[in-house]
């Protein structure tokens, strides 16, 4: 690798150490706001203005894309992403978004457990999960997979076709992180620390890993 190259290598690094640095301090912070019941108001005041919304076409559209963001969905599309990257000779991005998926899956439970925290009343008679409700499990998994294979795939894309997956991966990560307040079975700061938990997972990786090679999509 020649000297550039291997000083914006360093920079890519040490910016994403800094990132995760800066999202593990915000989940910290957050954690204790929610220790101390500061965020109660935001987290009730903000299940009711989403629920005043309610309306039987926008439940099943939220219902619909809440299911991109359960394990089963997870687990089938980063194994189907994985081996196509493999095939495609992207061996580094399909060992990134198999070991992604992994730790995220060992974080969810973990920080379940050691926050310990309820779930909210559901909406709609949804049924709640079995599984404590901070970090969302959701938030976490749908930033780690559908937002590290933007990542791999958009800088391959033309123009038009690498910003519409861009959005279109934001897009579909906050409509995850929002149809599990719109059906109330989690709470708004659920959401918000699980997208902390999984920048800082996925900037610790790059961090310890560099930059990972585009593929074709």
């Amino acid at each position: 690798m020649r000297l550039g190259g291997r000083v914006r290598s360093h920079r890519f690094e040490w910016t994403a150490a800094i990132i995760a640095m800066t999202a593990a301090a915000g989940f910290a912070a957050l954690a204790w706001c929610l220790s101390l019941g500061a965020l109660t108001t935001f987290d009730e005041a903000t299940r009711a203005a989403m629920h005043s919304y309610a309306d039987p076409v926008l439940t099943f559209l939220m219902r619909a894309v809440t299911l991109l963001g359960t394990q089963p969905a997870i687990i089938g599309i980063t194994g189907g992403a994985a081996a196509l990257l493999f095939l495609k000779d992207n061996r580094d991005g399909a060992w990134m978004i198999s070991i992604a998926l992994i730790g995220a899956e060992i974080l969810e439970v973990v920080l379940k457990v050691q926050f310990h925290r309820q779930r909210p009343e559901p909406f709609f008679d949804t049924v709640l999960p079995g599984s404590y409700s901070f970090p969302s499990g959701h938030a976490l998994f749908s930033l780690c997979v559908y937002g590290l294979l933007a990542w791999i795939v958009a800088p391959r894309l033309g123009g038009t076709g690498r910003w519409a997956v861009r959005i279109g991966a934001i897009a579909l990560i906050l409509a995850i992180g929002a149809s599990r307040v719109y059906l109330g079975v989690h709470h708004p700061t659920d959401v918000i620390g699980g997208y902390l938990v999984s920048v800082c997972w996925l900037a610790t990786l790059l961090a310890i890993r560099g930059p990972v090679p585009a593929t074709e999509p």
